[in-house]
């Protein structure tokens, strides 16, 4: 396998891109189930590569995009199963941390295609896949693709300047997040010049709400708790939530950047509660705070100040759990910070 990570020659990794495309004549893309925008820009933006390659491309993804990202070209073309009658040279894995993140039934499928190339930005200790370019440092894995057209030469239409525009943005939390740095405006700023229009993607991304998620998030709201001298703050969201406003867990994307937003806040955690008792566990943090660690150590993973994971067993069990769990991380984190 090879493999290129921040410290790596990015360079070389980029030459066995290169060379995996340029010997393949029937690609797939896939990314992770529960899409992100990076997710579905990136899986998008890549297919819309391949294409301008001159390859035959089918995108998968398990589940549907979120919600106001239908705009996006080529959104209508993915597929949610495998096609049994394809015939793939390579796969093309994007945002995906691990294999079975693209859902079970496509990781088996994936599997066994002759080369996957594995193109991400989450922290990953153990790259997957003929060639790997794990990159943390990138904002987004749309960035990382942003590279890698030019690296092809390929210039970005207005289509996939979209795209791409749409997976930097919601990644970098529309650039306010700490991963927003000058070369990912700069990157912006040329997308832009290409056609995407930063007014009408925002409004399509942000502005798509249903009716009943203020109603959801009102009872989110009401069940915010504040811990370690309010640098902590927790809220939950139950099932029965969901039918009382008639709405999905899709509504509720973007929930915990409200706890994340209280001035002395410095970790917020949003546990959902899914059905027979698994409880998903979303983390946010500001400087200096690893939730990517602590995630990793329940089977998640993520980034530094973004992350996931899911943990079986009752909901005010889970959270009382994680809860503890996290004040621990908060002063331990305070005890190094002091001793710097």
């Amino acid at each position: 396998m090879s493999c290129a990570t921040m410290n790596e020659n990015r360079v070389s990794v980029l030459h066995d891109i290169q060379q995996a495309i340029r010997q393949a004549k029937r690609c797939a893309v896939a990314t992770h189930v529960r899409p992100d925008g990076d997710a579905v820009g990136a899986l998008l933006a890549a297919a819309t590569l391949l294409r301008k390659l001159g390859k035959q491309v089918d995108a998968y993804c398990q589940d549907p995009p979120p919600p106001g990202h239908d705009f996006l070209a080529g959104v209508q073309s993915i597929r949610h199963t495998w096609d049994p009658d394809a015939d793939y040279d390579a796969a093309f894995l994007v945002d995906c941390g691990e294999l079975q993140r693209v859902g079970g039934v496509l990781a088996e499928k994936i599997i066994r295609v002759p080369v996957i190339v594995n193109i991400d930005h989450h922290v990953n200790h153990d790259p997957f896949g003929t060639v790997a370019w794990v990159d943390p440092q990138a904002s987004s894995t749309c960035e990382m693709l942003y590279t890698l057209s030019r690296h092809l030469g390929v210039e970005p239409d207005k289509d996939m300047a979209e795209q791409l525009y749409t997976g930097i943005l919601t990644d970098t939390g529309s650039f306010r997040f700490s991963n927003t740095t000058h070369k990912v405006l700069r990157m912006a700023a040329e997308l832009v010049a290409r056609g995407a229009e930063p007014a009408f993607i925002a409004g399509r991304v942000y502005d798509s709400a249903s009716p009943g998620r203020l109603h959801l998030l009102a009872k989110v709201l009401e069940t915010v708790e504040y811990h370690a001298d309010c640098r902590l703050a927790t809220a939950q969201l139950t099932q029965a939530m969901f039918r009382q406003t008639h709405t999905n867990r899709e509504d509720a994307e973007g929930f915990i950047n409200h706890l994340r937003s209280v001035k002395t806040v410095v970790m917020a955690v949003l546990f959902r509660e899914d059905v027979d008792q698994v409880v998903h566990v979303s983390l946010r943090s500001k400087s200096p705070v690893d939730v990517a660690a602590f995630a990793r150590a329940h089977g998640g993973g993520g980034h530094r100040h973004a992350a996931a994971f899911r943990m079986q067993g009752p909901l005010e069990q889970v959270r009382h759990a994680v809860t503890r769990e996290a004040v621990r991380l908060l002063q331990r984190t305070a005890n190094q910070e002091a001793l710097r």
